[in-house]
């Protein structure tokens, strides 16, 4: 028994540990994202010529789109729209669909065809490869210097080419990222939580641009230089987080990206939390398998100190989520077999919920800034708020932990597309979601156990953490009873 008491605490402080490296070195990105914003250098907006000619680069939209059938009229349209010299332009529609979403993408093509758009529809025998292959079957057919890659639910502003492509003056610059905002934002706290959420990662992201140091980017609403992309290999289908990767491959063979948060593409946030939770296991198989399939390569890179720790921070955040729920299962045992006079125990209790205090206050600065939410309605409702918000990453902690041991057992490229908005049903749930939602419901048992022991022991040092998965396991278990009694009403 005392062999099982050190084997957990072991594994609860190396968490614990890494945490705190994490949790210091996002509080020096958010600084530095605050004094960028500061001095407004997110806002550069260097101009092209006025005139038509030879100065502006050729540039190829790629729009990759299958059953989206709620939204590729409104992206052919709004993408159609840019502000670009017509001779310089090209838009090519990528189409892996097998519902009436052909049928209206064929329509818009036609349409803006007529009307003098350079703008072709490409369509495949099989979605072999998922997206990836998709996009490198639409590069195989393109003809610019630079692509600009938008998925099915985003609306590029008017003049986001004018404002991205002059960026690629540096010849070492390989990628670009743009800010992402959402239309749908403050349809439901599920979907407030995914702004915020994204809003933080964006808020890190001018940071992390402006100090030189790695970050994951997103694969939509974003520049690529072909020479860039032909030089690391392109798109692999070999991982569900196919930009992720890219971005990897990109960083760690020497190329620069940008970010320019101020051009803001509008996007849609997924309104049911089937779809999320879906969603979240894939984002977290892939960035874990992305990490570790990378890891090595940029350990081998010659880095600063601090920049390396970044790296790591970074490319290993999508495993610490995971190792949160590890920390969550190690609970019960924690009060059943620890010694409950033990200083470091109680220490180290102390300083994670601390850590998890200074983290959730460094988050939601972060938050609030980079989804551009405005002043919080009152200091009551603002801390039910955060409170709600951070206890949802418990369950985030589950999708991604199911996530990274399907990654370990080598389930790296199974893919399944995310409805997106209110209207959007998807026609079946694949077998993922049912067991995602048993083990929401198993959580919340467990964290509800070892509340009652934790109380009946009188060790309340990991009561918190405990309450706080009941709460966000319960919010989860909730919006699935909501959504399944629409569902047969």
């Amino acid at each position: 028994m005392a062999f099982v008491s050190l084997l957990v605490q072991g594994v609860f402080f190396a968490v614990v540990a890494y945490f705190a490296l994490y949790v210091l070195l996002e509080l020096r990105v958010v600084l530095i994202s605050r004094q960028v914003e500061r001095r407004q250098l997110s806002a550069i907006e260097p101009a092209l010529p006025a005139a038509d000619g030879d100065d502006f680069p050729l540039v190829s939209v790629l729009l990759p789109v299958c059953n989206e059938s709620a939204v590729v009229e409104r992206l052919i349209d709004a993408v159609c729209r840019l502000r670009y010299p017509a001779a310089r332009l090209e838009i090519l529609v990528l189409d892996d669909s097998t519902d009436k979403t052909s049928q209206l993408a064929a329509a818009r093509v036609a349409h803006h065809t007529a009307a003098g758009v350079d703008i072709r529809l490409l369509t495949r025998a099989s979605r072999q490869g998922f997206k990836a292959g998709n996009l490198v079957n639409g590069i195989s057919h393109s003809h610019g210097e630079f692509f600009a890659i938008f998925d099915a639910d985003f609306i590029p502003p008017e003049d986001f080419l004018l404002r991205t492509i002059p960026c690629f003056r540096d010849p070492r610059l390989g990628f670009l990222q743009t800010g992402i905002g959402y239309v749908n934002r403050d349809a439901s706290f599920l979907t407030k939580f995914q702004a915020m959420e994204m809003g933080h990662q964006q808020f890190l992201t001018v940071g992390l641009s402006a100090d030189g140091d790695m970050a994951s980017l997103s694969g939509s609403s974003c520049v690529w230089r072909r020479a860039c992309v032909d030089a690391i290999g392109g798109w692999s289908a070999a991982t569900v987080t196919e930009d992720v990767d890219l971005g990897y491959r990109a960083q760690i063979s020497d190329w620069k990206y940008a970010y320019l948060r101020d051009v803001v593409s509008l996007s849609e946030l997924p309104e049911s939390i089937s779809a999320f939770r879906v969603q979240r296991e894939r984002w977290g198989r892939g960035l874990i398998h992305s990490a570790f399939k990378h890891f090595g390569r940029m350990w081998q890179q010659p880095m600063p100190v601090l920049k390396r720790l970044h790296a790591i921070s970074m490319m290993l955040s999508s495993l610490l989520l995971a190792a949160i729920h590890v920390l969550l299962l190690l609970s019960l045992p924690l009060v059943l077999f620890a010694s409950l006079d033990s200083p470091l125990l109680r220490w180290g209790a102390v300083g994670f919920s601390v850590l998890v205090a200074v983290w959730s206050i460094g988050n939601a600065i972060g938050a609030r800034a980079g989804g551009r939410f405005g002043q919080a309605r009152n200091v009551v409702g603002t801390l039910i708020d955060l409170y709600a918000y951070v206890a949802l990453f418990l369950p985030m902690a589950w999708y991604y932990f199911v996530g990274g041991v399907r990654a370990a057992r080598g389930v790296s490229g199974e893919f399944n597309r995310t409805p997106k908005g209110h209207d959007e049903r998807p026609a079946g749930q694949p077998r993922i979601n049912g067991l995602l939602m048993l083990g929401e419901g198993l959580s919340f048992a467990y964290s509800a156990v070892a509340v009652i022991a934790g109380l009946l022991r009188g060790n309340w040092l990991l009561v918190p953490l405990n309450v706080t998965a009941c709460v966000g396991f319960g919010m989860v278990l909730y919006w699935s009873w909501r959504e399944g009694a629409a569902k047969h009403a």
